[in-house]
């Protein structure tokens, strides 16, 4: 598995945000799930997971939706966490793999819902549990 960043320890932590970003160019969808911001214990991660790596990233504040109107790219944000039901549960664990086509990532919550976010051949998607 090769991975750039650190991924952080959030086992037991409380879960206070779960955000997936997509990309869309003149109103077509180019990626329902570009990349995914989670918060726990008041700490912001930027995960995404490309071509079989997995990367982590800190964040020093909230993200929010954004783009670029002039080039017509909008990056909208769609609040998993809540569609999940997993904001106020405490994370049990997270795992990280990768298979023959890409990777995922796992989370694994105190109230038996689960998170899965996939990349396969390039395009990553969530499943939730």
């Amino acid at each position: 598995m090769e991975l750039i960043g650190h991924p952080p320890e959030l086992a037991g932590l409380l879960c206070e945000a779960f955000i997936c970003e997509g990309c869309v160019c003149k109103g077509e969808i180019v990626a329902g799930a570009n990349v995914f911001y989670l918060c726990f214990a008041g700490t912001w991660h930027r995960l995404a997971i490309d071509c079989g790596v997995i990367f982590w990233w800190p964040v020093l504040e909230e993200p929010g939706p954004w783009k670029i109107a002039s080039e017509g790219w909008e990056y909208p944000h769609i609040d998993l966490g809540a569609a999940a039901g997993v904001v106020g549960h405490r994370l049990r664990e997270y795992r990280m793999e990768i298979v023959a086509a890409g990777g995922s990532v796992i989370f694994h919550f105190d109230n038996d819902r689960t998170i899965a976010i996939d990349n396969e051949n390039d395009a990553s998607h969530f499943r939730i549990g």
